[in-house]
């Protein structure tokens, strides 16, 4: 029996902001939200492929994930994942010491750039933070020259996080 993955990305923030005036409170209230489906597939605004690891980074280490060849146990069994496009990357960050940061950046052997402007760009995921990229379109494509994302810890302290990489394996 094929699998099918149906997948929705959410990101929001809502707000109140109040200021007390002399016979009233003025309130701005408001919230900005990014909700959007992906059906099972390999075509635009489709993903067929996720993977999801939760780690523990030793201080200055660093986990360098091979796109290509992403392992998980699921349903009790070892599964391999292989991205040829990379469509969500969420990362959280689950320290609550404040400067406990994680690199999210592109792997030094084979790097993937994705998301990145460049090989040596970088996006900083602080503690109790999160990041969430996505490309639902077309997604950033992986290859065999192009295929590592490194998760670096470079501070002195253990840092655990948890991914989730969403994509297509055509």
């Amino acid at each position: 029996m094929p699998d099918t993955l149906s997948t929705d990305l959410r990101c929001s923030l809502a707000w109140l902001l109040q200021e007390q005036a002399d016979l009233s409170t003025l309130n701005d209230s408001s919230k900005l939200e990014y909700a959007r489906s992906m059906a099972d597939g390999t075509g635009p605004l489709e993903a067929d492929k996720i993977w999801h690891r939760a780690s523990t980074l030793a201080a200055s280490s660093s986990d360098d994930w091979d796109l290509s060849a992403l392992t998980n146990t699921v349903f009790g069994g070892q599964l391999t994942v292989e991205l040829a496009r990379v469509k969500a990357v969420f990362v959280v960050n689950t320290s609550e010491t404040d400067g406990d940061v994680l690199h999210l950046q592109p792997g030094l052997v084979q790097p993937w750039t994705g998301p990145f402007g460049g090989i040596t760009d970088l996006v900083q995921v602080p503690a109790d933070s999160c990041a969430f990229l996505n490309h639902r379109h077309s997604g950033w494509a992986v290859a065999a020259s192009a295929k590592t994302l490194r998760v670096h810890n470079p501070g002195a302290q253990d840092i655990t996080y948890q991914i989730v990489l969403v994509g297509t394996s055509s």
